[in-house]
């Protein structure tokens, strides 16, 4: 066995990183199931125990996300002399005191993840922005994140390494009917996660324009219903739950427009998706998100509502070129096929 795939979720982008383990090197997957407290606390029990019995068979420990768990695998890779090579995917990169979020909120969890960070031997940020980075979008005062702001003297190498996109999964071209429908795609159940991820900006913005049609998928009906004094739905916005990703496609073939105004981000997928499938992106100032979208959309520089609707429109009002070349752009800068060969590259200098 080369590599124990370490897994807090069965998430698209997990399973993305071990199928392209599988794909290369003898791996074991492990699931870390951390759904409530009671249940992770069992479970950090669980992994103790197999890493005491099982943890010396790979040589590689792979993880995605630095946090209470990944303490235990630098730990247990130390006393074993493993490699541990751990993703950093944003959450362990950004604190945003306001709304709670972030590893190193808490004390003790902060101490976790820089200790996983500290000790391992491969740091694969998905982006530059998770190294260093300055948040001016988020707060009137500017919010320094990224792993070297929280965690100093990393020890082990520290690589970007962008996720990757299946292109084709994401474009049949004889499906592809755009309307002038806004979509933006998100998985809200919280207050917190509404905030963070834009949607009541997108909500208001679907108010000031009820000439166009808006559409949220992955906003959860019930968190609505519980709400309702405090979230006002307009008739021309559609909330549309989770949705498997074959069905999301066809709301992103639909749509000429993305939005992404998120107070914070990784490497947003929903954006990369959204912009193979010719959307037009609209995002905020956050992070990776310029870099992504380049000269294929536009960008709000502020949280001021009235610069978000003169970006919008000026997206609507684009020719639809625009979402070919947005496409392109992930076609050029992040494929899977890429992300593959650096990656499987980079466990092999490791195993040397």
């Amino acid at each position: 066995m080369d590599i124990i795939y370490f897994k807090p979720s069965n998430s698209s982008f997990v399973l993305v990183d071990q199928h392209i383990l599988e794909r290369n090197f003898s791996v074991k997957p492990y699931f870390i199931n951390n759904k409530n407290g009671l249940i992770y606390l069992f479970a950090l029990i669980r992994l103790t125990a197999f890493l005491i019995l099982r943890g010396r068979e790979p040589k590689i420990y792979f993880i995605r996300f630095a946090d209470w768990h990944t303490a235990l695998l630098a730990l247990f890779a130390k006393l074993y002399r493993k490699k541990l090579i751990l993703v950093i995917g944003g959450f362990d990169a950004i604190h945003l005191p306001e709304y709670k979020y972030g590893v190193y909120h808490r004390k003790f969890r902060g101490w976790c993840a820089k200790y996983s960070i500290r000790n391992a031997s491969l740091v694969l940020p998905n982006s530059q922005h998770l190294v260093e980075s300055t948040n001016t979008y988020a707060s009137s005062v500017p919010l320094l994140g990224g792993i070297r702001h929280f965690v100093k003297k990393i020890k082990g190498k520290v690589v970007v390494l962008n996720n990757g996109f299946d292109p084709e999964f994401w474009l049949d071209k004889e499906n592809i009917s755009k309307k002038n429908i806004i979509i933006t795609v998100a998985n809200v159940n919280s207050f917190r996660n509404y905030y963070l991820k834009g949607i009541d900006s997108f909500i208001e913005l679907a108010g000031l324009l009820p000439e166009y049609t808006f559409r949220i998928v992955g906003l959860n009906k019930e968190f609505l219903s519980l709400n309702a004094d405090r979230i006002t739905i307009p008739d021309n916005l559609e909330v549309i739950e989770f949705v498997r990703h074959q069905d999301l496609k066809r709301h992103y073939r639909e749509a000429k427009v993305f939005c992404l105004l998120s107070l914070t981000e990784g490497m947003s997928n929903v954006l990369c998706e959204a912009m193979l499938c010719e959307c037009i992106p609209v995002g905020s100032d956050v992070s990776f998100i310029p870099e992504i979208i380049g000269s294929t959309g536009y960008i709000v520089k502020h949280k001021d509502i009235m610069e978000i609707k003169q970006q919008v429109l000026n997206a609507l009002n684009s020719d639809q070129p625009l979402g070919k070349l947005a496409r392109q752009r992930i076609l050029d800068n992040f494929t899977l096929e890429k992300r593959e060969k650096i990656l499987s590259g980079l466990i092999r200098e490791q195993m040397e």
